[in-house]
Parts: structure tokens; C-alpha cells; sequence
């Protein structure tokens, strides 16, 4: 009826009459912005409408699990015509995935893992950044003493060198020093965990956590990156579907200390209380 009517597509009239059975205001709406087709005040429709609700009743189909049936019956024709057009030369070929993750998810190891694969990242992060940082330092403050010396070959104003050379100079590299070490070592080795698709396994071990505070396991994820930058943990939040739940994540990733941060944290613990 909806087809002849207003001269549709044959899928695009189906579509339109799930919708129309389903009752979504803001979707039908949207479709009489967009095709010109008045569906709220169609009493052609409106008849027709109650005779197929009826219909479905009969056949136990309410409004409760239409859309539930609307869904399954789609997975389950995508499985048929994946089945038909899809082959496997090897049909075990997930058994080794499988086994890993048994072990990475699990309730009793999945959790001491994680924090052993992350504690390992941290150490190397925070230890293993020091020797090139150092590097990095003694390079800067070589070059520091050059510009001097050419500073004063050239006779300039201590104020302009002073301003140039102490300012944005120093200031600029022990920047460069502090951060470019642990950001080159974490995230690489951030990145390793990706690949070797370890990243949504931790987030399906902190899902149950999260989910008791109205947040989900995908946010361990930008919390890690976070560790790293908190820019890019904030960038990362993208993966999170939810709104509400993005913005969780954007705001506690900002508690989250960076590698700045916990270079400067290790630096007051040595310089106040010599840790």
C-alpha cells in the first residue's frame, strides 16, 4: 500500500513500514522532512496500522519484542548468507584465541595480568626514560653554554640573552628532556599491547567494575592512554559509543597522571623526601 502509493523503492516502503508499526515520532518525522510523506496524519495509515498490531498479536508479537524480532531476523539471515558464501580451510582456526583468552579474561587471572603487563609498561616507561633523558640534558646544557659563548662573541644585550638563552632555550628543552623520553618508550610499547589485541581484553575484564558506576570498560582504555597524554586519552574517548559515558571519560582522564606529571611527581618525592 505505502509502496503504490507514494511510488517508493520496494526496500525503502519496507523500511518505511517497520517504522511506521514500530512508532518512532522523530523518525517518522524525519521521514516526512525529508520524502514529503504524511505519516502521522494519514488515516489510510492509521487503519492499516491497527490491522497488522493486531495481526502481530495474534502471532505474539508485541510491542515489547518487535524490535528484538526485527533484529534476530536480520543477524539471522546475515548468518545464512554468510554461511553460503563464506568457507574455512581451517575450521580451528580460533582455538589458539580461544585458549588465550580463557586465560587474559578470566575471573581469576584476568585482573593479575593486567596489572602485571601494565606494571612492567610503567617500570620501563619510568626507569628505562631516565638514561636518554639524562642524554637528552647534558646534550641541551652543552649546547646552552655554546649559545653563550656566542652570545657574547656577538656582543648582545645580557637582557636579550638572558631572555632567549635562560628563557626559551632552557625552558624549551628540559620541556623536550622531561617528556620526549617516556612518551617515545610508553606508547610504543602501548601500541604492542593493540596489535597483539590485548586492549579489549582488558576492557571486558573492567567492564563489570565500571559498569556498577554507570560507566563502561571501554574507559580503562583512554584511562591507560591517559598515562601516556592525557590529550590523547581524551582523543581516544571517541571509542566510546555513549555520550554521557564520553564525557565521563573525557573529565577523569584529566585526573589521570600523565608522564609529565609523573615526572614531576618524582621529582618533588626525590627533591622533598628523597624517595
Amino acid at each position: 500500500m505505502l509502496k503504490n502509493e507514494f511510488s517508493l523503492s520496494t526496500n525503502l516502503s519496507r523500511w518505511i513500514s517497520l517504522k511506521i508499526i514500530d512508532g518512532e515520532e522523530k523518525i517518522l518525522q524525519s521521514i516526512e522532512e525529508n520524502l514529503g510523506i504524511d505519516l502521522l496524519n494519514n488515516e489510510a495509515l492509521e487503519d492499516t496500522k491497527t490491522i497488522v498490531r493486531t495481526e502481530l498479536q495474534e502471532n505474539n508479537i508485541s510491542e515489547n519484542n518487535f524490535k528484538d524480532l526485527i533484529v534476530s531476523s536480520i543477524m539471522h539471515k546475515s548468518e545464512t548468507i554468510c554461511g553460503k558464501v563464506c568457507t574455512f580451510k581451517d575450521e580451528n582456526y580460533s582455538n589458539r584465541d580461544r585458549k588465550i583468552d580463557k586465560i587474559l579474561t578470566s575471573k581469576k587471572f584476568g585482573i593479575p595480568i593486567m596489572i602485571l603487563f601494565l606494571g612492567i609498561i610503567f617500570w620501563l616507561t619510568i626507569v628505562g626514560s631516565n638514561y636518554p633523558s639524562q642524554a637528552l640534558f647534558a646534550i641541551f646544557a652543552w649546547l646552552q653554554e655554546k649559545l653563550f659563548l656566542v652570545a657574547d662573541f656577538l656582543h648582545c644585550p645580557e637582557w636579550l640573552s638572558s631572555m632567549l638563552i635562560s628563557g626559551i632555550y632552557q625552558t624549551l628543552t628540559w620541556i623536550v628532556s622531561v617528556m620526549l623520553p617516556p612518551m617515545a618508550i610508553f606508547f610504543p610499547l602501548f601500541t604492542i599491547l593493540e596489535d597483539l589485541g590485548y586492549l579489549p581484553r582488558i576492557a571486558f575484564n573492567m567492564d563489570g567494575l565500571f559498569k556498577k558506576c554507570c560507566c563502561t570498560g571501554k574507559q580503562m582504555i583512554t584511562m591507560c592512554m591517559g598515562f601516556g597524554c592525557n590529550a590523547a586519552g581524551c582523543v581516544g574517548c571517541r571509542i566510546i559509543d555513549s555520550p554521557r559515558e564520553r564525557l565521563i571519560a573525557i573529565l577523569t582522564n584529566n585526573f589521570v597522571p600523565c608522564n609529565r606529571k609523573i615526572s614531576f611527581l618524582n621529582f618533588n618525592c626525590y627533591y622533598f623526601y628523597g624517595w
